[in-house]
């Protein structure tokens, strides 16, 4: 796997879930399309996965994993 800034990738998940959330109620514009496949690539080479709703669940598990084995 290769090596993760977490803080980065904590970073580009709530991006995706802003963009996401602003985007959800209308058609997307070219510049929030174009931002979110931007966000969806780095995360997938973040994971070292190809398709993106892959990457990002396993963004969302390695930043829940490193938040509850730094709470223990």
């Amino acid at each position: 796997m290769p090596l993760i800034d977490f803080r980065a990738l904590r970073e580009l998940v709530a991006e995706f879930d802003r963009l996401s959330a602003v985007a959800a109620p209308r058609a997307l514009s070219t510049a929030i399309r174009r931002r979110l496949e931007d966000v969806q690539y780095t995360v997938c080479v973040y994971t070292g996965l190809r398709d993106p709703h892959a990457a990002m669940s396993r963004a969302r598990r390695l930043l829940r994993d490193r938040t509850g084995s730094a709470q223990t």
